[in-house]
């Protein structure tokens, strides 16, 4: 198995499940680009598959099967271009009349070379050593074949910039302008490896313009997504969206490796066996992605004593809405993740802490009588119970209410972590978590036992 082969597999995957997504979701006043959009795809798909086929071929390949793979790469290529054009030029009437010309002319391509395979291509050559060469025509046809492309991609081209130009969104325009230069760079690629090149005899290089689509389809899935460039609601687009970042993922990586493994060993092409064990390194990666990412988010929080991550704390406490949690840990985290020395709750009348207090049962009956100070969730002790509370390094005392503002509890907070006071501690991210707090401590959104951690 060659890299370059393993490439456009993976550009093939990215490429079909990309137009399944889109026809999937897309509502009923996106249906026909929607289709148009998977057409192309699907023209792309045999174009890739058409082009991996014949540049794995053994040399001992039957000519039918060869002859299949190279009017696959002929076939699809005119199908996908007209698909193109058609995408962006279908709602307008000067685009309507391109789409009937072009499509005529694509039908005459795909009908002649079926009839007479030979007609862009003289002969071709399996080689394992310098790889799979076909020898095109330098004949009119081959011309001609190669200017119906221009036009094509061209009307595409000039479609997406009229309807970026013409659009009364923001979003829509910088939708299609990022198509543009998505499919710009993927279109100088193309024509340079896939059409210029073998015309003057370099074939070996073709799977560049393959590889180089997943760049428009890239910028374009995004933008579909990022400014709503097509409705979507499929139930499978999440999942589809995972699969195309990870196929993107892979082909980044793959390119990086085979550019240092040339670089190093000075080998046109890795073994079958440093594929396998890089196809087996990146699903490794990314298995272990989410369990690394957790645990760089849950050191991070703990990192720095100035700064609280709200969305991880926020993150983890939603997670335990429902369950029965265990105060003691709820307390331990919160103190660990919010950076203060202490965090303790007063519910029902006892005391759950991150560590042991000997605070007297009348000490925390007086912490559960207390009232705000002003209108936030602060408490303000007396000068009695302020002393009492300062012998346990006690900074702060809050109030916790569910959605329906009823007490259900205290929070006593110890010193802040790290060489600051209470007062210049930025307060407000405290506030936000200690606002989820009460959903998740107050039984009656409890059912079963679970640890935060």
């Amino acid at each position: 198995m060659q890299l370059t082969t393993l490439l456009l597999v993976i550009v093939a995957i990215l490429t079909a499940l990309s137009g399944i997504a889109v026809i999937s979701g897309a509502h009923k006043g996106d249906r026909v680009q929607a289709f148009l959009f998977f057409f192309t795809t699907m023209a792309a798909l045999a174009w890739a598959v058409g082009i991996g086929i014949f540049l794995s071929l053994p040399e001992s390949a039957s000519e039918s099967l060869a002859d299949v793979a190279i009017n696959m790469i002929y076939i699809g290529a005119p199908v996908m271009s007209w698909g193109l054009m058609a995408y962006t030029c279908h709602k307008y009437r000067p685009g309507k009349i391109g789409m009937v010309i072009l499509g005529a002319t694509c039908t005459i391509f795909v009908a002649l070379i079926l009839l007479q395979p030979g007609l862009l291509y003289s002969s071709y050559d399996l080689n394992e050593v310098t790889g799979n060469i076909v020898h095109v025509r330098q004949d009119a046809f081959y011309i001609l074949y190669g200017v119906y492309h221009f036009v094509a991609v061209g009307l595409y081209m000039i479609g997406l910039w009229y309807a970026a130009h013409t659009a009364k969104s923001e979003l829509v325009k910088k939708a299609n302008l990022m198509v543009l230069i998505g499919f710009t760079i993927t279109g100088v690629l193309a024509l340079v490896f896939d059409f210029v090149l073998p015309y003057f005899g370099k074939y070996d290089t073709i799977w560049v313009g393959i590889l180089a689509m997943s760049i428009a389809w890239i910028f374009h899935y995004y933008a579909i997504l990022r400014y709503r460039l097509l409705d979507l609601s499929s139930p499978w687009l999440k999942g589809f969206s995972h699969v195309i970042v990870m196929s993107l993922a892979a082909i980044a990586y793959l390119v990086i490796f085979f550019i240092i493994f040339a670089a190093l060993f000075k080998v046109p092409a890795p073994s079958v066996q440093v594929i396998l064990l890089n196809i087996l390194m990146i699903v490794a990666v990314m298995l272990l992605f989410p369990a690394l990412n957790e645990m760089s988010t849950f050191v991070g929080s703990l990192a720095s004593a100035d700064e609280v991550d709200v969305s991880y704390i926020v993150k983890k406490l939603t997670k335990l809405v429902g369950y029965d949690v265990n105060l003691v840990e709820l307390a331990e985290f919160l103190s660990d993740h919010l950076h203060f020395q202490y965090v303790g709750f007063v519910i029902n009348g006892e005391l759950c802490g991150s560590r042991q207090l000997k605070i007297t049962p009348e000490v925390v009956e007086k912490i559960a009588k207390l009232k705000k100070s002003n209108g936030g969730i602060w408490l303000e002790p007396d000068a009695e119970l302020a002393r009492e509370l300062k012998k346990h390094d006690i900074a702060a005392v809050a109030e916790l209410r569910d959605s329906k503002g009823r007490i259900v509890g205290q929070v006593l907070l110890g010193r802040p972590d790290g060489h600051i006071n209470l007062e210049n501690r930025d307060l407000t991210p405290v506030e936000i978590v200690l606002q989820v707090v009460p959903v998740v401590t107050h039984p009656g959104n409890h059912r079963i036992k679970k640890h935060l951690i």
